[in-house]
């Protein structure tokens, strides 16, 4: 009897241990994923018709309730999609406690029992306004059957605080593997008496050929936290351009031997830019490998971007990415 019960308790010590293991086996994007994943029980076999997206590691990236065809996530890039399946998903079956987040949410047409009724194959425009707003209308036979305003806020649209944002920015950012490769290429000519042309060459070329550039870099958390990291220029420009930013470049002038110049990474979907401040020594400008340090101040709200720009200092004006 005692050798069955020893055994019975090993058994269920080994499925307890087995639990956990099962599910640190998936990995997640943002906590709010995990948590409709643990809620309703997914698995690949058992989706119950629900939308699930995965990124190339493996690491679930979405889950929601399908209100978008392919077609239009294809021909249109938007944060919106996402946003409203999993808010769909979350009023449905409630996956998270706090509510309000819904709230400001606005139907000038309809309501959340219309908008369990759209599928797919319903025709859907989203309007942008005045980068404040997204304006999403679904109709059928040229007749408008919902319509539905979503505040262009970075925190409501990704599910997720600002907190954990950062945390994820500087985890995906250390993982991150760019495309393009860092060699030396005499396609741009570098001049040290001539920083501000000279680094807006290094910056802001898309396939960044011209020297072997390293960030070290300081992330500026909220709540005065800070971490250094060390990345490649092309491992940053490229990052951040998966996220949907758009770099500018900013020159503030020359201090000390120093030359300072800013990239801010604007992501107008979402509402938010990265800010990086960054130093260079003028005196070697012209060598094929470069260090710059400098410093990030993460998801900046930017409801009116002129104001930055307005704000920064020097002759340039904000150079997009080519």
């Amino acid at each position: 009897m005692k050798r069955n019960t020893t055994i019975l308790k090993a058994i269920c010590t080994g499925v307890f241990l087995l639990l956990p293991l099962s599910l640190c086996s998936q990995t997640f994007k943002a906590s709010h994923l995990q948590k409709a994943y643990e809620k309703l029980r997914l698995n690949e076999r058992d989706s119950k018709g629900l939308s699930i997206r995965k990124a190339n590691d493996g690491t679930i990236e979405h889950i929601g309730i399908p209100l978008f065809s392919a077609e239009m996530r294809a021909l249109l890039s938007s944060p919106i999609y996402d946003y409203l399946e999993f808010a769909l998903l979350d009023h449905k079956y409630h996956i998270n406690e706090n509510t309000l987040q819904q709230q400001k949410i606005r139907f000038h047409n309809g309501s959340w029992s219309d908008l369990e009724k759209i599928t797919p194959k319903d025709d859907c425009t989203i309007d942008n306004r005045d980068d404040k707003w997204y304006i999403v209308r679904w109709s059928r036979n040229a007749q408008e059957i919902l319509s539905v305003a979503v505040p262009i806020d970075y925190e409501l649209l990704s599910n997720s605080s600002r907190k954990e944002m950062e945390q994820n920015f500087c985890r995906d950012l250390k993982r991150y593997q760019p495309v393009s490769s860092q060699g030396p290429s005499s396609a741009t000519k570098l001049n040290a008496l001539l920083p501000e042309e000279t680094l807006s060459a290094i910056l802001m070329t898309s396939d960044h050929a011209s020297v072997n550039a390293t960030l070290n870099i300081e992330l500026l958390y909220a709540g005065f936290r800070k971490e250094l990291v060390s990345v490649s220029l092309p491992q940053w420009m490229e990052f951040c351009k998966s996220e949907g930013c758009t770099p500018h470049y900013i020159y503030e002038g020359v201090a000390d031997d120093k030359a300072s110049v800013m990239l801010l990474m604007h992501n107008r979907s979402e509402g938010y830019a990265h800010l990086l401040h960054l130093h260079a020594p003028v005196s070697q400008l012209e060598a094929r490998e470069q260090k710059y340090n400098g410093k990030v101040y993460m998801f900046i709200p930017t409801n009116n971007i002129a104001d930055l720009f307005a704000k920064a200092t020097g002759k340039s004006t904000p150079k997009k990415y080519e």
